[in-house]
């Protein structure tokens, strides 16, 4: 049910930012390919900023402590704020191509939409999740064949769409003159299979950020508190209950930031690949070629941020070992 959920929302978020885009192009006066990459942009945060309210209050309990309410309004001001700066930029958009206010009604109208829908449905999804609890365990260390068997699950994937990419566009490829170049049915191919690689990854996650919501007590002023000391390196006193804690999320992060590092190069990789695919038959060259720099940009400043914090978790474990066998269930 909560799988089926998560997959549910990524769905609908990702058909409303295609929707946006389609708008854009199919009604906006947008000669230059950077508006509409601009207006593009400006989508995201009434899209994903509703749905980071949303998770964020339907997986922790942010009426468990006073920090923790401030926290969770600290979060729903930064959501709103971004929204209003996405809303500037779309009607700034509008009125530079006189594309008519359409868009800007249509692009602020979901923002304000799906906002006050995550804050309705949030709360009832935490009640609900509350209500059907999954049985509570000792505190179980991540497996290394568990890491194996999801590695290799990301590889198969990875090569089967491959294969089918490859067998699909070729014969599509030679069943229409002209339609694509060998090297573009292998570019494309392995865009699909680096997206759908990097999709797996993403979701093999799931249940490690399960844990790392039961350690904390679904608290997420302690998980930000905890996460200081194991990832930022930053000066924090720990109570005994929190080191047991801390070592456990430890453990945790660490394989799961390194799974979602591979799905962010993934996908981003699949991206890329298939913006070189465009540049080839020469369509929106300067939108690729802005989306292309923007994305290899993102991943040169958050590769080495994610890959010192995946160090300073592995290392926090190796430090604090023997708080990870201090008696607690989650």
């Amino acid at each position: 049910m909560r799988i089926a959920a998560f997959i549910l929302t990524i769905v609908l978020a990702t058909g409303i930012l295609m929707g946006g885009v389609v708008l854009l192009v199919l009604h906006g006066n947008f000669e230059n390919p950077a508006w509409i990459f601009a207006g593009s942009l400006a989508m995201i945060p009434f899209v994903y900023g509703p749905l980071t309210i949303g998770s964020f209050r339907a997986y922790w309990n942010v009426a468990g402590s006073e920090e923790s309410r401030r926290y969770f309004r600290r979060v729903v001001s930064i959501v709103i704020g971004l929204e209003g700066v996405a809303a500037v930029i779309t009607v700034v958009c509008a009125v530079a191509t006189s594309s008519g206010p359409l868009i800007p009604i249509v692009f602020i109208g979901t923002g304000a939409i799906l906002t006050a829908v995550a804050l309705l449905v949030g709360p009832v999804a935490y009640r609900y999740d509350r209500a059907h609890p999954r049985p509570r365990q000792e505190w179980v260390a991540i497996e290394p064949t568990e890491i194996r068997r999801k590695i290799v699950t990301m590889a198969v994937t990875f090569v089967g769409v491959l294969a089918l990419g490859l067998v699909g566009l070729g014969v599509l490829s030679a069943e229409v003159p002209r339609s694509l170049s060998l090297l573009q049915v292998l570019i494309f191919a392995l865009s699909f299979a680096c997206i759908a690689g990097g999709g797996v990854a993403l979701f093999s996650t799931l249940p490690w950020n399960r844990r790392l919501r039961d350690v904390t007590d679904r608290d997420p002023a302690r998980l930000r508190r905890i996460a200081k000391v194991v990832v930022r390196k930053k000066p924090g006193e720990l109570d005994p209950q929190d080191m047991t804690a801390a070592a456990r999320y430890a453990a945790v992060i660490s394989i799961t930031m390194s799974f979602q590092l591979a799905y962010l190069v993934l996908l981003y990789a699949g991206i890329v690949l298939q913006q070189v695919n465009t540049l080839q038959e020469g369509i929106g060259d300067s939108f690729s070629i802005i989306l292309i720099v923007i994305l290899v940009a993102v991943l040169v400043v958050i590769l080495p941020l994610q890959v010192v914090r995946i160090r300073r978790a592995r290392r926090y474990v190796t430090e604090h070992a023997a708080d990870l066998n201090e008696s607690a269930v989650v």
